[in-house]
């Protein structure tokens, strides 16, 4: 029996550590107990909020509803050949953790997405992405629980309709249920370099060669050195998307602002958000208890007390900023909920 809770403080179980309660709450351990959880909430006439990490939410101080902590374990490894292996990874494990774990075990193609933070089942919601590497890159299957018809379905990396910070899984929120993926990596290690800042740090600790180990102790320097800890000072990461504009509109802007950062997008050119918020003046500025963080202009982080009404309130100002200054229009990329 799965134990339902009422009146649960979310603020140790959301990155941000915003004051949410929720209406109601429990803990999947266990994909048997899906059916369970489900007939709960239908039975109570409650939505459900699968709750991974917590680092991509902005929730409400009230979350309606049930609340389910998803805490769904195991590293598997389920085929090996000379070249690859591929491994099944429960939904409620550390992303980050297992990107370690990976990279000691000789299982290469991951080591560029170190330190992001979250779970495994969250990566391919987002799509998650740094430095030239994205989830969609390694990924084999997904695992779910489809939510409408309650059915078990392994979806192979082209059913999920993987694009930038975007999928199948995105684009249908509250469907699918994740339980696992399964990841395709290489017993070869080949080094994806083409940051600059990775670079530079590789030189930095004198590494001509890199090992894999090499690239992710670079990664984590790197993101550790831009992006404040959550644990030290709340944040969901990068707040907003870096948005793709069309090659006449950069034009435009290139011509007025000649330093802007730019690179070649499928869909036109794409902008840093970072660069944009700092140039709107929103770099280290701070509106009581939110604002945006002093080394990295598109971390919005919470400096003690926040509440969702003034994250919501402070993002609007950016992008607001933003639009009027250079007409691009920012996508917040956190959900809020509900």
């Amino acid at each position: 029996m799965i134990k339902f809770e009422q009146n649960i403080s979310l603020q140790g179980l959301n990155t941000l550590n915003l004051p949410a309660v929720a209406e109601y709450f429990a803990t999947l351990t266990d994909p048997e107990q899906v059916t369970e959880i489900v007939e709960f909430a239908h039975s109570n006439n409650l939505s459900i909020l699968w709750l991974g990490g917590g680092s991509n939410l902005v929730l409400a101080d009230q979350v309606p509803g049930l609340v389910v902590k998803i805490a769904l374990s195991g590293v598997d490894l389920l085929t090996e050949d000379d070249e690859k292996v591929v491994v099944r990874v429960g939904a409620g494990v550390n992303w980050h953790q297992f990107v370690e774990q990976s990279v000691e075990n000789g299982w290469f193609g991951l080591e560029n997405l170190a330190l992001i933070p979250g779970t495994v089942g969250a990566a391919p919601v987002q799509n998650i992405g740094a430095y030239g590497a994205e989830f969609a890159d390694s990924c084999h299957s997904v695992e779910v629980v489809d939510l409408l018809d309650q059915s078990l379905q392994q979806l192979k990396v082209e059913q999920c309709r993987f694009g930038y910070r975007d999928s199948l899984f995105k684009q249908n929120p509250g469907r699918y249920l994740i339980l696992n993926v399964q990841l395709k990596l290489s017993k070869q290690f080949t080094p994806n370099l083409g940051y600059t800042a990775l670079d530079n740090q590789l030189q930095a600790m004198g590494v001509a060669r890199p090992t894999a180990g090499d690239v992710f102790n670079a990664v984590v320097q790197v993101r550790s050195s831009k992006l404040p800890n959550p644990e030290e000072l709340p944040n969901a990461g990068s707040f907003f998307k870096n948005p793709v504009v069309s090659a006449q509109h950069f034009q435009k802007l290139k011509t007025r602002y000649p330093s802007m950062p730019s690179y070649a997008d499928e869909l036109g050119v794409k902008l840093a958000a970072g660069w944009l918020i700092d140039q709107a003046g929103f770099r280290g500025l701070r509106d009581h208890h939110v604002g945006m963080h002093a080394d990295q202009a598109l971390v919005l982080v919470n400096h003690n007390g926040a509440t969702r009404t003034d994250v919501d309130q402070f993002s609007a100002r950016v992008a607001g900023a933003v639009l009027e200054k250079f007409a691009v229009q920012l996508e917040q990329e956190p959900v809020p909920y509900p």
